[in-house]
């Protein structure tokens, strides 16, 4: 039988973390091809990894992870979509039970950016 192991990253390294207005990260969001945002702990956001390269490969396989940037919003309540003051929507997944989002949220919460 294959045997199956769950090993989370070691580290994850973040080149930009940017705070929205909602509806500046709803438009940005309803941009992409895949127009769905995270939502935990009262945070709605979305992370962008680096162009992969060999490299980037090489420190995955170490447990390394790099994103380029997080976006996100302060979003009370988890919806199923949300929509900007100008009728755009995108669809918002639940990822509460996700240690690895849980984690980054609370990181996220504790740095400068999060008061501004």
């Amino acid at each position: 039988m294959t045997e199956f192991i769950n090993k989370p990253y070691e580290r994850i390294f973040v080149r930009d973390i940017i705070k929205l207005s909602l509806d500046d990260l709803i438009v940005m969001m309803s941009s992409l091809e895949a127009a769905n945002a995270y939502w935990v702990d009262q945070v709605l956001f979305a992370s962008f990894a680096m162009s992969e390269s060999e490299e980037l490969a090489k420190k995955e396989m170490q447990n390394e992870m790099y994103l380029d940037k997080i976006i996100f919003a302060k979003y009370e309540k988890y919806t199923k979509t949300v929509k900007s003051s100008t009728n755009l929507e995108i669809g918002v997944l639940n990822m509460q039970r996700s240690k690895l989002y849980k984690d980054l949220i609370a990181w996220l919460k504790t740095q400068p950016i999060w008061n501004e």
